[in-house]
């Protein structure tokens, strides 16, 4: 694919975008306008400091990824050999991601001189690194994650159908809605015994009310690309760190529903451009702080927003 340089970005939709819309909008301006072009030499400087910033990861995050990765690393393990690798292999894949990226926040100046190459963990660039309690918690989740990626009814399932039943796995693409294009990205696609699509998804987090709508997309762009009906899928979301399963019923209904929200969520964003042919959006101070202003601290763009949290008194 060839790299078309464009003044603003091509307008898109995805669970996550629209979930940093909902959470804060200045954020929102941040990551997916003020931070576009900024890794040019001729980028101005907040612009460089917010592709920059937004680059960060946080370790728990960090965590989220690398389960995944290694939950895809057994997809195609059962997928070419029809068996799971097993739970040492899984953990210290794991383990060897998270003490790169440790090792890689010990040197900022590669990260500063490129951030796309080079990872920074968030404790490390605003303050002193991780504390003993954090990584505490990381090895909690860890060791509670994996076995339960080996354990989850998903595998369970697949292993009982045979390695070929896998369709997709981690593959990012996208459908088209509305004129706009629509990111897809499902952590795991099978059929089961009964030759439905099981459309699964790894989380590493709580339980949330929006995992189902995200099962939704998903299936929306599994009927748009392979023209699968919806009384041929389901869902499943795969709770990590309970163990917990929690399945998702798709319909022509619930299908329905997820367009029209897409939509909604479409309307709201465009509603808060200065024009929405070019993408070009307001100025910044149209993009309000979050509502929630506790959790500043912790997000990636808090220096660009420190000081006006300061002339609040509120960080």
């Amino acid at each position: 694919m060839v790299f078309t340089r464009t003044e603003y970005p091509v307008f898109s939709w995805s669970s996550s975008r629209k979930g940093t819309f909902d959470e804060c909008r200045r954020k929102y301006y941040y990551n997916y306008y003020l931070a576009h072009n900024g890794w040019e030499d001729g980028a101005d400087e907040e612009a460089r400091l917010a592709y920059k910033l937004k680059k960060l990861t946080g370790i728990h995050l960090l965590l989220g990824s690398a389960v995944h990765e290694v939950a895809d690393y057994a997809a195609k393990i059962v997928k070419s050999e029809n068996r799971l690798p097993s739970e040492d292999t899984m953990i210290e894949k794991v383990r060897f991601l998270l003490n790169s990226a440790w090792k890689e926040s010990q040197q900022p100046d590669l990260w500063e001189q490129n951030p796309n190459r080079y990872l920074i963990l968030h404790s490390f660039y605003y303050g002193d690194g991780l504390s003993r309690d954090v990584v505490d918690k990381i090895k909690n989740k860890l060791y509670a994650a994996v076995p339960n990626i080996l354990k989850s009814k998903t595998f369970k399932e697949i292993l009982s159908c045979g390695g070929d039943s896998i369709k997709l796995h981690e593959s990012m693409d996208t459908f088209s809605l509305f004129d706009v294009d629509i990111y897809a990205v499902p952590d795991l696609v099978y059929k089961n015994s009964s030759g439905k699509w099981v459309v699964a998804d790894w989380k590493t987090g709580k339980e949330h009310d929006s995992h189902p709508s995200q099962i939704h997309v998903y299936c929306l762009y599994l009927a748009d690309k392979y023209g699968v009906a919806a009384e041929e899928m389901t869902g499943r979301v795969e709770y990590l760190l309970t163990g917990v399963t929690r399945e998702v019923e798709v319909t022509g209904d619930s299908l329905d529903t997820a367009v029209q929200e897409i939509k909604e969520s479409i309307e709201k964003m465009k509603k808060e451009l200065k024009d929405s042919e070019q993408n070009i959006p307001l100025a910044k101070e149209k993009y309000p702080l979050a509502r929630h202003r506790h959790f500043c601290r912790y997000c990636n763009f808090y220096q660009l927003c420190r000081e006006e949290l300061q002339e609040e008194n509120i960080i």
